[in-house]
């Protein structure tokens, strides 16, 4: 007797870049909990600062989702395992320049060349 297991799938109007799954949800839950830590060890209290340390993980979330859904297309013409180097030296690249354009802004803000734009 074979037992089949209950597909939970949206219906066939809903695109596929809109599926999730449970491991889906969990990596969310793994990733906003490194970034609430990431941001509170940096002890900073500035609400500007957190601002921008929030909108740019949550805009690398979305990038990194975005990503993901972007290398598939090329998983058959690269193969998986490059595909999936490709994607992780990609977003890790990203990363990278996203941290450093951070750095600049917070120093920048720490400086007080952005007190013009924002008197308070």
């Amino acid at each position: 007797m074979t037992e089949s297991t209950p597909s939970i799938r949206p219906s066939s109007g809903i695109s596929a870049l809109f599926q999730f799954r449970i491991w889906n949800l969990a990596l969310l839950v793994v990733y906003v909990a490194i970034a609430i830590v990431d941001i509170q060890d940096q002890r900073r209290h500035e609400p500007a600062l957190i601002a921008l340390a929030t909108a740019g993980f949550a805009a690398y979330g979305l990038i990194v989702w975005l990503g993901w859904h972007f290398i598939r297309r090329w998983e058959a013409r690269l193969g998986s395992m490059l595909a999936v180097i490709d994607y992780v030296v990609t977003m890790g690249a990203i990363y990278l320049v996203a941290t450093i354009l951070y750095l600049m802004a917070e120093n920048a803000y720490l400086d007080g060349r952005f007190s013009r734009f924002y008197p308070w």
